[in-house]
């Protein structure tokens, strides 16, 4: 079926007229032509011409009068209006915004033709026709606003429903993870011009643009239209900016140093102010090759950031004593980061009736050790590389008056390698609070989250169709995207693991128990490595294919409804070309015959959805019928992807060899392979190193077992909005928004082969005499990915924005909301059961890691005197959820599920019961969990502010100098950033379950952890 799909899909290309701009990154101009009766006029003559290069469009308003010009290169356009005896009318300096409808009416006189009468031209502040939730960033926004890294995504977060979350994948630690509606941000779909910018490793954005290559974005929270699609969160639609009959462009530069920053908030146990240098510098420039015909724009970017973090002050004195064994301690980490950005585009008229740009865009950087967080030593590090493209060629037709075609070519790479050029066994001991360190919380040696490379390459083929009939505007395409390169690998703990029992502090004084120091008997408690072939490659490749139809209906002059039907198709996204070769499912066809619960996931194999068709609806009514009052609402069924992360470890298993734990151990019985020497007696310096054994062809006894389930669907979400937008005045509207989110087959991981506390000694599985009969290794947990999880999101919007009127413009959101799921944790995807029995417990249901019950945002521009402006950007979030965490495996069930849950008595809730009390009065009925995130962290606050000084020179050129602020109050935000052990110690014994940890989203660098000061430049013309 996918090579008759591809064949046919190239004849549909090939046969079409391929080529004014894309559907999903585009804008419409639509109004009425009337006399002074209001009476509609037919057959008046609309021209729409753009103010950067001259290319014209023209139609004739229809029988009720309108006209419409859709789509449009976002930007600047004139319009003119004629016809037979009435005086033509004209309206300059329209502006027009990505994926909005600006609405232009004209009232003509009763005139010879020969008189031109002008008519405002006011900016758009309502969208008569809009039906969704979203909102525009202006060009002015992205100009003038304080940005953080120059990262024009941190201007989302001035959306409603949007708010910073933590990084969830090391790959995405610069970039500003958006949490739409409460999820964790891998469901956010980002196009540029267009193009595909998805990660589908892990979700969520690849690339990042020159900021000055920005022309604006919009993004949409919910119910969009059925052009965009492959996303069940968000839409982000990216523009960049390309050249015109004049040349523009700009140099800029903006510095950071340590002597502008305040002290850190301190980390538990850090207090320095680490060394900190960081310059971004670059420039664009944009104008004619050869005028009204060829255009050109070029912007680069540079960033050259020497950083650092203290190294904990406890691990560098115990690190310090274990130099013997080889540790290479360090009071501060270096942690530089060097990148370039660039972007290219050409725009070129062909004639008057077709127009074609190519656009090309580059991102590479560089850092060391982003995997430290101050619990290591010098040998622990890491370097990381990057090496991102993404480029378009679009060609747009005017087939006619009123049909248009657009046609793009897009083409994305990206690899991310993190390795370390250091091999030599990890050394683990228990004090500290690393996530990095195996099973330690301070260690040296090879990192174990090294090394790991993702890679991905895509090819894709677009073409939509715009056509404007009567009242109705008609749209329609296909969009196909061809992953041949997709995978990499992960190789985790690939040096032998040695785990101390004792930190070096009592290992090197306590003589009763360590007389020989770290030789001494009994001070390694565990071992492990693994090996194998770490590829995790989907074979053959993946493929999408997307087809939609969407009318815009405008039933009366009040009354617009937007009707569609899409639909997606992914090919291998669920890894169906590894799953025969797949170990786990080969072990469980082995067993089915005598064993009906491997017959459950074996009877079948699961496939990629046939049937993601998304309706949406939406209605537009203009209460008052002059576009002040408009009422707006929608219904919608939206579908994302599988991201490779979810059948990766399944994937992984189908290599010749099996990349898994060569041996772990970790009681004084166990014998060290190759030793002879059980564990307890093992002396680290004096026995030889266990002997590890070759990679093996098949999954070894003990091993961790990973499937797909047979049911495994794509995740989707059933989407309601109702709204009300009232334009006050001439510069300021108000916005209302009740929005619903309903998640399903969202994904959740059951252990399938838990351990059974109740049977014998309860280690006992429900497999391990079916294993055992048919001869086959005897593995424990058993991961099936499931798409079962279920999530609610319902958030009330009120937003108000003026634009700039005497000086001031003004942005402000409030949202009220609630978000829950069955056991979110913020990462959207392998989220355990606590009770793999019992994934539905109400225990589980409780709110989303990033849920915020209150949050606000403004910014504002205000020019002052002496050409000095100020751009403030607040953000405030009420405290989000954590959840309690037990010190052991309270009910038993073993690795697999989330199994340090809390429990307590039904009749005492607050009463944190021990393992062995908890796990008997549990399965009594006696006991239940501690419902799943049920206590709060701190609330998020957090100004940033910019005051710049212009200074003309001549008409055009400007410069403009600039001191900026992030975190102007110099507030310690640790958010839900928290320890999470209801038993939990401080180094002086007292408990510190809910104190906190480190900062909220720790693992982003988008949030400053005190006030960090930069100065600017930026000189225009």
């Amino acid at each position: 079926m996918c090579r008759k799909l591809s064949l046919w899909l190239c004849s549909l290309l090939v046969a079409a007229n391929c080529a004014f701009a894309q559907v999903t990154a585009s804008s419409s101009i639509q109004g009425t032509v009337t006399d002074k009766s209001g009476a509609a006029i037919v057959g008046a003559e609309v021209t729409v011409t753009s103010a950067a290069t001259g290319v014209s469009r023209s139609m004739k308003t229809g029988a009720d009068g309108s006209y419409r010009f859709d789509p449009l290169s976002v930007g600047v356009y004139s319009l003119s209006v004629s016809m037979t005896g009435f005086d033509k009318a004209r309206a300059e300096r329209v502006q027009t915004l990505v994926g909005s409808t600006t609405s232009q009416n004209f009232t003509l006189n009763v005139g010879s033709a020969t008189e031109t009468v002008e008519v405002s031209a006011e900016a758009p502040l309502v969208d008569a026709l809009k039906t969704d939730v979203s909102q525009n960033i202006t060009p002015k926004e992205v100009q003038d606003l304080p940005l953080i890294g120059r990262d024009v995504a941190n201007l989302a977060y001035l959306t409603p429903g949007v708010k910073a979350a933590d990084s969830y994948d090391p790959t995405k630690n610069r970039y500003a993870i958006l949490s739409v509606n409460g999820d964790g941000g891998r469901n956010v779909n980002v196009t540029v011009n267009g193009v595909d910018n998805k990660d589908n490793t892990v979700g969520g954005p690849v690339m990042q643009l020159p900021l000055e290559a920005v022309q604006e974005f919009a993004i949409s929270t919910q119910r969009f239209s059925a052009a965009n699609g492959r996303s069940e969160g968000a839409a982000i639609n990216m523009i960049t900016k390309s050249g015109s009959n004049n040349y523009h462009g700009s140099i800029f530069g903006f510095f950071r140093d340590q002597t502008f920053n305040a002290d850190q908030h301190p980390q538990p146990g850090q207090t320095a102010n680490p060394p900190y240098s960081r310059q971004q510098f670059g420039g664009s420039i944009g104008g004619p090759f050869v005028k009204d015909k060829l255009f050109g724009f070029f912007a680069y970017e540079r960033q050259r950031e020497h950083t650092s973090i203290q190294e904990s002050p406890d691990t560098f004195n115990e690190l310090t004593l274990a130099q013997p064994l080889g540790a290479k301690p360090i009071s501060i980490v270096p942690t530089p980061f060097f990148e370039t950005r660039y972007n290219g585009r050409a725009d070129y008229i062909i004639n008057s009736k077709n127009t074609a740009y190519l656009s090309y865009n580059s991102q590479g950087n560089d850092s060391n050790n982003d995997q430290s967080d101050g619990f290591q030593d010098a040998t622990a590090g890491n370097f990381t590389t990057n090496q991102l493209q993404l480029a378009n060629l679009t060609l747009n037709s005017t087939l006619s008056n009123t049909t248009v075609n657009s046609f793009t070519f897009g083409f994305q790479y990206w690899n991310n390698v993190i390795d370390s050029k250091i091999r030599v066994p990890l050394i683990t001991f228990p004090g500290g609070g690393s996530n990095n360190c195996g099973a330690g919380g301070s260690c040296f040696g090879t990192n174990a989250n090294v090394p790991q490379q993702s890679f991905q390459r895509k090819w894709q083929f677009k073409d939509d169709v715009s056509k404007s009939w009567n009242n109705h505007n008609f749209k329609f395409g296909v969009d196909y995207i061809h992953n041949p390169t997709l995978g990499g690998y992960f190789e985790f703990n690939d040096t032998l693991e040695v785990d101390f029992g004792a930190d070096p502090s009592q290992i090197t004084t306590d003589k009763a128990n360590f007389p020989q120091g770290f030789a001494s008997p009994g001070a390694v408690v565990g071992m492990s490595i693994s090996n194998g072939d770490p590829a995790t490659n989907v074979p053959g490749g993946t493929k999408q294919f997307g087809t939609y139809f969407q009318d815009d209906w405008k039933i009366s002059r009040r009354l617009t409804l937007n009707l569609g039907l899409r639909w997606d198709k992914d090919f291998n996204f669920i890894g169906g070309s590894a799953i025969d070769k797949s170990r786990t499912f080969q072990e469980l066809v082995a067993i089915s015959s005598i064993s009906p619960l491997a017959k459950q996931f074996t009877s079948r194999k699961p496939s990629d959805d046939n049937k993601n068709f998304s309706p949406r609806i939406g209605f537009a009514y203009d209460l008052t019928g002059a576009g002040k009052h408009v009422l707006r609402g929608g219904f919608g069924l939206y579908y994302g992807n599988i991201f490779q992360n979810i059948p990766l470890f399944m994937e992984q298993m189908s290599n010749a060899t099996i990349f898994q734990t060569q041996f772990s151990i970790g009681t004084p019985g166990e014998v060290v392979p190759g030793t002879g020497i059980p564990l307890g007696n093992y002396r680290y310096g004096v026995d030889p190193l266990p002997t590890v054994g070759p990679p093996s062809s098949q999954l070894l006894d003990g091993s961790t077992g990973r499937i797909m389930d047979p049911l495994y669907q794509n995740p989707m979400t059933e989407e309601e909005n109702i709204g009300y937008s009232w334009q006050l005045n001439n510069s300021s509207v108000f916005e209302a928004e009740y929005v619903h989110v309903l998640g399903l087959h969202l994904n959740k991981t059951i252990n399938i082969n838990p351990q059974l506390p109740l049977v014998g000694d309860g280690t006992t599985r429900p497999l391990d005499a079916a294993f055992a009969a048919a001869g086959v290794p005897v593995l424990h947990s058993v991961r099936d990915e499931q798409s079962i999880g279920r999530s609610r999101y319902d958030g009330m919007n009120l937003s108000y924005r003026r634009q700039m009127v005497r000086h001031f413009s003004l942005r402000a959101n409030y949202t009220l909301a609630r978000a829950m799921a069955y056991g979110d944790t913020g990462t959207s995807f392998r989220h355990y059961p606590r009770d793999p029995h019992n994934p539905f417990s109400p225990f589980e249901y409780g709110p989303t890691f990033n849920d915020e019950r209150h949050h606000l945002t403004l910014s504002a521009v205000a020019d002052l005197p002496w050409k000095i402006q100020f751009a403030p950007i607040l953000q405030v979030g009420s405290g989000r959820p954590y959840n309690a965490a037990a010190p052991t495996d309270t009910l038993g069930f073993g690795s697999g599920e989330d199994n340090r849950a809390v429990v307590v008595p039904n009749s005492s809730p607050n009463t944190f019961m021990t393992k062995a009390a908890g796990q008997a009065c549990y399965f009594a009925g006696s006991c239940h969990l501690v419902p799943f995130n049920n206590f709060r962290g701190d609330t998020f606050a957090q100004l940033d502010a910019r005051l710049s000084k212009n200074f003309k020179i001549g008409e055009k050129a400007n410069v403009q100098i600039m001191a900026q602020a992030f975190n102007l109050t110099n507030r310690a935000n640790y958010g839900n950033d928290v320890n999470t052990n209801v038993n939990g110690k401080d180094k002086n014994g007292n408990n510190n379950f809910g104190t906190p940890a480190g900062f909220i989203n720790p693992t982003s660098t988008n949030i400053p952890r005190s006030l960090a000061g930069e100065f600017g430049f930026r000189f225009s013309f």
